[in-house]
């Protein structure tokens, strides 16, 4: 036959969720390829960039992109080349919404990426914060499957091709989209796995790369489900009310709220009812700060950490939320210690950043291993929170100029092209002010530290 099926229900040690595999092997037959997927969809077309007034430059981006080749677009296979898929048509019915989009998939018998449909993985997420990682898959996956850092075209390919099946197979005139939302992505049942991939591998169309459809089902979740920006007084009413009624259990809450961190709802209900102070920190307080984060730890700037007891003793001491303490560390006090060692204090790091992801064809922040990134000597002093505020100011400042720009369209060449354009201010009291910091570490905490 041409295909041999096994089915096997494995627990994964480690993570909370159900995980079912179907493993196929394919017979030597080649593959006949010849593709399915709709073309009225506008995930496929080639985004234009929005002309603007300024004279666009020739950038080494232009020279990088005629030598350096993309990788090939994933190999593609019709979806009911399985017999699984051949099974569940069969058995859909016509009740519940997710066997509606699940049938209308089957019956276009969609071309899907082969190698993500030989690993038909089911991973169950009932929480918005906890995404799919590769240690939560099979050590065996194959290594062509991406997995994680979705870039904002992704993003954008997945919500088309959603509004796209919603449009398609939309029975009811009064179903509105937050309800469709709803009932797929919320309130659907744990065992309906399979059904969510068959979603999943439609989502998954138009994509450079070949992903897992439960991955991609999860991702659309989060896209279309989250809540993000400030917290409003009606969600403090509900989390003052909820740690009152059922104590601090922060991913239940979370998933009420539809809020992707955990930790900034925690931090949230931290501040509730707290006088902390905010702006921008005193002299006074970076000193304060300094001496008790290397009391501490002496060896912070090697091994770069200390307990959250200590956050929260150096946040009370200082009057300030002890998270906006330890990030005010780890962006700004710790990188000037860091690149003062390396006698890189006041070189301009952004232009070496912005030519290093050019030369590697490293449009967004997501195709950065940002921790592989520090250790390279160009970016010596610095650290991963560091180069990433440094790049997120600048993609926002490009937008600010650019406003006709989209999220895809932000990419590290239209960042270049902003920096070269952009006024530089001057930095002249940043810069001494750098010096006084360094100073005053190198007269009261760097002689006891080094003598320890």
């Amino acid at each position: 036959s041409l295909l041999q099926e096994i089915m096997s229900m494995i627990m994964w040690p480690g993570i909370s969720s159900t995980i079912m595999k179907t493993m196929r092997k394919t017979s030597s037959m080649a593959w006949q390829v010849k593709s399915k997927v709709h073309t009225s969809s506008t995930c496929q077309a080639k985004t234009k960039t929005p002309e603007t007034k300024t004279k666009k430059k020739k950038t080494s981006a232009m020279k990088t992109k005629e030598l350096v080749k993309g990788p090939p677009p994933p190999a593609l296979c019709p979806i009911l080349v399985i017999g699984e898929h051949k099974t569940i048509q069969k058995e859909l019915g016509h009740d519940l919404l997710i066997d509606v989009l699940a049938g209308f998939i089957l019956s276009k018998d969609i071309q899907v990426s082969k190698v993500a449909l030989m690993s038909n993985i089911s991973v169950y997420r009932k929480n918005l914060d906890l995404i799919i990682r590769r240690r939560d898959l099979p050590q065996d996956l194959d290594p062509e499957i991406k997995v994680g850092r979705f870039s904002p075209k992704d993003d954008r390919i997945i919500k088309e091709n959603w509004s796209y099946l919603l449009k398609q197979t939309k029975r009811e005139s009064h179903l509105e989209e937050n309800e469709a939302i709803e009932q797929i992505f919320v309130s659907s049942e744990k065992d309906q796995g399979l059904k969510k991939n068959i979603l999943g591998y439609f989502l998954s169309q138009g994509l450079p790369t070949s992903r897992l459809a439960t991955e991609v089902f999860n991702r659309a979740k989060i896209l279309l489900c989250a809540k993000k920006g400030d917290f409003t007084p009606d969600e403090d009413k509900i989390i003052a009310d909820f740690v009152k009624r059922e104590g601090r259990k922060w991913s239940m809450l979370s998933e009420q709220l539809r809020r992707v961190n955990v930790d900034s709802v925690k931090r949230r209900y931290e501040m509730l009812g707290l006088d902390y102070k905010c702006g921008p920190y005193t002299a006074k307080e970076d000193e304060i700060l300094l001496r008790e984060v290397f009391i501490a730890n002496k060896n912070i700037l090697t091994n770069g950490s200390i307990l959250s007891d200590d956050w929260k003793r150096i946040g009370e001491k200082l009057r300030r939320n002890p998270w906006n303490v330890r990030k005010h560390w780890s962006g700004c006090l710790e990188p000037t210690l860091l690149r003062h060692h390396a006698g890189t204090l006041h070189m301009d790091v952004r232009k070496v950043l912005i030519d290093h992801l050019l030369e590697h064809q490293m449009n967004y922040a997501q195709d950065v291993n940002w921790k592989e990134l520090v250790k390279l000597p160009k970016f010596a002093g610095s650290t991963t929170r560091y180069l990433q505020r440094k790049f997120d100011s600048m993609r926002t400042n490009t937008g600010k100029m650019y406003p006709e720009l989209s999220e895809e369209q932000l990419t590290t060449e239209a960042i270049q092209r902003w920096y070269n354009i952009s006024k530089r201010n001057s930095t002249k009291k940043k810069e001494e002010y750098h010096e006084e910091l360094v100073a005053f570490y190198l007269a009261n905490i760097y002689p006891v530290v080094r003598d320890k």
